[in-house]
């Protein structure tokens, strides 16, 4: 089942959603982000093994070198954190008024939490490995993550936050089925340098949880699919990968 994985996450995050709103008033910040860190050892864990899987030095390195441009370029990181404020802007101003509103509320935690899980690199690596090899293991990883930052910010933000869980499977079932078509026409060499491309974007994700970087990682995520277009140039140019 390809979208087994965006199942798991989507249903991980719910209850991460809902384990929040139980433990409100006892849920401390600090405990929170200790636990985020702690799953960054996770992440890094995965990426590690992502490696094992093989992968060119050559074909990553351009990968991530031209990736790293066309992401700078494109500034996927600006557009996506701009959409989140645009969003939310639009959300408070039709909620602003006299007294709490119920319905602002409800989409405070709705938007910040579906944009924090659905945005990452971990969803789109995940998904990818999740349609074209059936490995499910970052999918189910990052909604362990997922349902430790859901549990934050629930406590904090209330009842929409565990909604969150059905965009997050949406997406990444979309994304899952969208690579499941793409895989008998791609290589397995193509696919395993996109594993290996992909992983490295993990391996960011991991350290920047844990804080030991601060890189955009939105901005390289190109660098996981120009592996289509690599591995067959390189091959013509009789570069063995």
């Amino acid at each position: 089942m390809v979208v087994l994985g965006a199942l798991i996450n989507g249903l991980e995050a719910s209850a991460g959603g809902v384990l929040g709103l139980v433990l409100k008033r006892r849920m401390r910040q600090d405990l929170g982000d200790f636990l985020l860190k702690a799953m960054g050892l996770c992440v890094v864990m995965i990426a590690v093994q992502g490696f094992a899987g093989g992968g060119s030095a050559i074909d990553v390195t351009l990968a991530l070198a031209l990736g790293g441009v066309l992401g700078f370029w494109l500034d996927i990181d600006g557009r996506v954190r701009r959409m989140g404020d645009k969003i939310q802007a639009r959300l408070d101003a039709r909620s602003s008024g006299d007294g709490p509103s119920p319905l602002g509320d409800f989409s405070q935690g709705f938007v910040s939490a579906s944009l924090f899980i659905c945005t990452g690199a971990m969803a789109i690596v995940g998904s990818l490995q999740a349609g074209m090899l059936g490995d499910m293991a970052t999918l189910v990883t990052k909604g362990l993550i997922d349902l430790v930052v859901c549990v934050v910010m629930a406590a904090s933000m209330g009842v929409g936050v565990p909604f969150a869980g059905v965009c997050v499977f949406v997406y990444e079932a979309a994304l899952s089925l969208l690579a499941s078509f793409l895989a008998p026409i791609l290589s397995d060499l193509v696919i395993e340098e996109m594993t290996a491309a992909g992983s490295l974007l993990l391996l960011t994700v991991g350290l920047h949880m844990m804080g030991v970087t601060d890189i955009k990682v939105a901005n390289l995520l190109p660098a996981a699919f120009l592996p289509i277009v690599l591995v067959p140039m390189l091959a013509a140019l009789g570069v063995a990968l």
